[in-house]
């Protein structure tokens, strides 16, 4: 689950950068604006419901500490196992993706990378 949020957050602290010659940045912001919203309306989410994590078996666990008095304290957990995840997925974000990609490419836009979000 960690890792997901990390994930998250990565991505979401990032833009697309996409270039015309001559554009501003606040222009290419709106011509992505403008073609995901069209590629929404032409290809709508689709929700599944979806296995998003196999199960797995977690193997039986044992913690000692040292006391003061040179004893040890431990405690045992057994082994279990962690059953799959679902959840529900947009099966239909490639496709929007990838018309939203090609309105850009269609007005004249070139992809050029990944750049920081600014929060200003």
């Amino acid at each position: 689950m960690r890792m997901w949020i990390v994930a998250i957050l990565l991505v979401a602290g990032c833009a697309e950068r996409w270039e015309r010659p001559g554009a501003t940045e606040a222009e290419s912001d709106a011509a992505q604006a403008q073609c995901g919203a069209l590629a929404t309306r032409q290809v709508p989410p689709a929700m599944v419901w979806t296995q998003v994590a196999a199960g797995y078996h977690v193997p039986a666990e044992r913690r000692c500490r040292n006391r003061s008095d040179g004893s040890q304290d431990c405690t045992y957990r057994p082994p279990r196992y962690e059953p799959p995840r679902f959840d529900w997925v947009d099966v239909n974000t490639r496709p929007r993706r990838e018309a939203r990609n090609a309105c850009l490419v269609e007005n004249g836009w070139s992809y050029g990378g990944l750049r920081p979000l600014r929060l200003d």
